[in-house]
C-alpha cells in the first residue's frame, strides 16, 4: 500500500509538471504550481471560472466535501472521476443547487461501464445562471435602465479505468466557457484522480488523490471591450483633424481555480441493516489557504427494496477570518436521502444543506437513476 501511495504522489506531481511545461511552452499562460499566495492574504475570488468549485451531488455536499475517496456513484464525475470504477451499471444524475444571491447551478451527468466493467465512459454538463443585472456607470451609479445577462458553462467527457479490484484512475476533459454581456472567454481543462481501496482492521478503507481544473488562463474578448479614442488622446498636445479611432481593450488573463486533494474514507461499521462511514479530506488550492473537511454517513436498510441515509459534515476554510455569531457555522452541512429498487432500475432522491456564513446558505436537490 505504501508503494502504491508513493507511486500516486509521483504520478500526480508529474502530471502537474507536464501540464505546466506544456502550457508554458505555448506562451506562459498556464497554471504555475510554484506561484504562492502572499503571506497574510487570500486570493479567493481572483480566479477565472470559479463556478468550477461549486460542488454537486447532495451526498458529497452533505458530508462537508470529504467525499473524494468515498465517491462511488455517478456524482464521482465531479468529486473524483476514478470513483466511477465502482459503477456496476449505467447511471444518470441531475442536481439543482440554489446558491446565494439568486444564483442557480444545474449539473447533469451520465456514465456506463464497458469491457466487463474495466472501462467506464461518460459525459457531463453544468451551467450557472442568474437573473438579469442592471447596468451602472460612473456617471449613473443608480443604473442606466438597461440590463445584461451572464452565464457560465462546463461540458465534457469522463473516463475511468480499473487497473485491478483495488485500484482505479479517472480523467475529465472539459470545455469551460463564460459569457458576460456578450463578452466571452473559454479554455480546455482537465481533472485527474486515483482511488485505492483495501481492508484495514477488518473494515474497508479508501484513499484518493485528485487534481482539479488544470488548464489554460482565461481572458474576456468581445464587443463590450471595444472603445472609441479621440485623436488628442492618441497624440496629446497636437490638434489633429482626424475622426475618432476604434480600439480594443485587452482584458487581464486569470488562472483557473486549480486544487490538489488527498481524501480518506473508513467504514466504522458494516452490517446487513446499518452502515456507518467516516471521511476526511485535505485540499490545497491556488486561490486560498489550505482547507480541511470531515464528514460521516449512516445508512439503514428499511426494507427489501428501500434504504435511507443521514449525513453530516463540516468544511474548515481559512479564506475568511474574524467570523462571529452564527457566521461561525460557515462550512456546516447536513442532509439525507432515500433510495428504492424498482423492477428494472434503482432510483434515489437526496437533499443537502450548506451554511455559507455571511452569504446565508444553499439547498441542493439531486435525482439519480441506476440501471
Amino acid at each position: 500500500m505504501i508503494r502504491f501511495i508513493k507511486n500516486n504522489i509521483s504520478a500526480a506531481l508529474a502530471a502537474i509538471c507536464l501540464c505546466t511545461t506544456s502550457l508554458s511552452a505555448a506562451g506562459g499562460s498556464g497554471f504555475n504550481p510554484a506561484d504562492g499566495i502572499p503571506k497574510g492574504f487570500s486570493e479567493a475570488g481572483t480566479r477565472a471560472a470559479e463556478f468550477l468549485t461549486i460542488p454537486v451531488g447532495c451526498r458529497g455536499v452533505a458530508m462537508g466535501g470529504a467525499y473524494g475517496a468515498l465517491a462511488d456513484d455517478i456524482s464521482a464525475v465531479w468529486w473524483n472521476p476514478a470513483g466511477l470504477g465502482f459503477l456496476s451499471g449505467p447511471q444518470v444524475f441531475l442536481t439543482v443547487a440554489d446558491q446565494p444571491l439568486d444564483v442557480n447551478y444545474t449539473y447533469t451527468a451520465g456514465a456506463a461501464p464497458l469491457m466487463a466493467g474495466k472501462l467506464i465512459l461518460g459525459g457531463f454538463m453544468g451551467m450557472l445562471t442568474m437573473g438579469d443585472q442592471e447596468i451602472t456607470t460612473v456617471t449613473q451609479p443608480e443604473g442606466t435602465g438597461a440590463t445584461f445577462s451572464s452565464y457560465s458553462l462546463q461540458s465534457g467527457g469522463t473516463l475511468a479505468w480499473n487497473f485491478s479490484d483495488r485500484a482505479s484512475a479517472g480523467m475529465n476533459i472539459k470545455y469551460v466557457h463564460e459569457d458576460i454581456a456578450g463578452n466571452t472567454q473559454g479554455t480546455v481543462a482537465f481533472d485527474l484522480g486515483t482511488n485505492y481501496h483495501t481492508v484495514f482492521l477488518g473494515r474497508e478503507i479508501r484513499l484518493a488523490f485528485l487534481i482539479r481544473n488544470i488548464g489554460g488562463n482565461l481572458a474576456f474578448t468581445g464587443n463590450g471591450l471595444k472603445i472609441s479614442l479621440k485623436p488628442e488622446d492618441l497624440y496629446p498636445g497636437n490638434n489633429i483633424a482626424r475622426q475618432d479611432s476604434r480600439a480594443l481593450r485587452r482584458a487581464t488573463r486569470f488562472k483557473l481555480p486549480t486544487s490538489f486533494h488527498i481524501s480518506l474514507c473508513y467504514a466504522l461499521h458494516s452490517g446487513e441493516q446499518n452502515n456507518l462511514l467516516v471521511a476526511g479530506e485535505f485540499s490545497q488550492n491556488n486561490n486560498m489557504p489550505a482547507s480541511y473537511s470531515a464528514g460521516s454517513e449512516l445508512t439503514r436498510k428499511l426494507g427489501k427494496n428501500t434504504s435511507a441515509s443521514l449525513r453530516g459534515g463540516w468544511e474548515f476554510r481559512g479564506d475568511e477570518l474574524g467570523l462571529t455569531g452564527s457566521d461561525m457555522l460557515r462550512g456546516l452541512s447536513a442532509g439525507g436521502g432515500i433510495s428504492y429498487d424498482f423492477l428494472s432500475f434503482r432510483g434515489s432522491i437526496d437533499y443537502a444543506y450548506r451554511d455559507w456564513g455571511r452569504l446565508s446558505s444553499s439547498n441542493l436537490f439531486s435525482l439519480g437513476i441506476s440501471f
